[in-house]
């Protein structure tokens, strides 16, 4: 049976993956001495998502501090793990910071991959709830998987997974390849009432979804732009995607499906042998400020700051400040998600070649 979280075990849930919240030795690797300590290395992320580390979180702290940036565009939203491990193993690893999912924060523990973030680092902290700090970074961008459509082509509103199944929508429907392991556990919602296990009965209802298909997409850039070209009415995505399209007066909606959606958050590391750990760990504490934490909000994601008021436009558009809707949260098994996503994605290339 699918556990049915409160919103209190919803956000306990989702900064479960953040690890633990003892504090750690305040101390620093250098692997190596001759870094620039004016140098600064960043992921980026695509579309609106971008725009908003970049303009909000990137470029005012590069000015504050009269830093030179480096950045790292990041392909459809998440780490490359195994080549950061292998850059981190030969002390140069290409970001300063890493935002991490569920699964790639137990990757990351799992071989040394971190450098511990003490709390007298982050004087911030003092103002995030206490679930979203962690020996590893602090825990934000509170997001949400359910399903977004265009309010003139789908009516009703869609109240379950299965209308994206439906034969009237042949040929105007999308799913994520990008963190396909989100579109799995949700087909496994529609049809099984749990995310687990993922099969070839998974597999199979996915088979019945190709007369409706027109894109796997395989970024949230991609997928405002269907959506823009008029090319689907509806696909899983993530709230704040769809905030940003509401704002540019197109008429999209997110719902949550009555079997369920997902709550996530990244955990935001710093690797062992990053070459900037101290702006690293300075921009951390940036980041989680109360101007930085308004922005994200303002586009459409949680925050875990506390001293954060939302508008109640803001509210709804975050999701998780609607008790009702968070009772609706699915908890995901990232350990399994990583033990198991080798096998899910060898069935994927399968069902994509069949």
């Amino acid at each position: 049976m699918t556990s049915r979280p409160t919103r209190r075990r919803v956000l306990k849930g989702a900064a479960a993956a953040a690890g633990f919240t003892a504090a750690a030795p305040y101390f620093f690797t250098r692997a190596h001495a001759q870094s620039d300590p004016k140098v600064v290395r960043f992921y980026t992320q695509d579309g609106s998502l971008g725009d908003l580390y970049m303009e909000h979180w990137y470029k005012p702290f590069v000015e504050m501090h009269d830093l030179k940036a480096e950045y790292v565009p990041l392909q459809g939203g998440s780490a490359p793990m195994e080549k950061l491990q292998a850059q981190i193993a030969a002390g140069r690893p290409e970001a300063d910071v890493l935002p991490l999912h569920g699964n790639e924060k137990v990757f990351a523990l799992r071989n040394d991959m971190l450098m511990p973030v003490p709390r007298d680092a982050i004087p911030e902290y003092a103002n995030l709830h206490e679930q979203y700090i962690s020996d590893w970074g602090p825990g934000m961008v509170l997001w949400c998987y359910g399903l977004a459509y265009n309010t003139e082509a789908v009516d009703p509103p869609p109240a379950s997974w299965q209308v994206l199944w439906d034969p009237a929508y042949a040929g105007r429907v999308a799913i994520n390849e990008a963190l396909k392991d989100q579109a799995l556990q949700m087909v496994n919602l529609a049809f099984k009432g749990a995310p687990y296990p993922v099969d070839e009965e998974t597999f199979s209802h996915l088979s019945d979804l190709r007369p409706n298909l027109v894109s796997l997409w395989s970024s949230g850039a991609d997928a405002e732009q269907l959506f823009r070209n008029g090319e689907i009415v509806m696909t899983p995505f993530w709230n704040g995607r769809v905030t940003t399209l509401k704002r540019e007066g197109l008429p999209i909606e997110f719902a949550v499906p009555d079997e369920g959606f997902f709550v996530r958050h990244s955990t935001y590391a710093v690797p062992k042998n990053a070459r900037n750990p101290e702006m690293a760990m300075a921009w951390l504490d940036f980041v989680i400020g109360v101007e930085p934490q308004k922005r994200l909000v303002e586009y459409g994601y949680g925050t875990p700051n506390k001293l954060v008021e939302y508008t109640p436009e803001e509210a709804e558009a975050v999701i998780v400040t609607d008790e009702a809707v968070v009772a609706k949260a699915v908890q995901e098994d990232f350990e399994r998600i990583l033990d198991e996503s080798a096998r899910w994605n060898d069935m994927w290339i399968a069902w994509k070649a069949s």
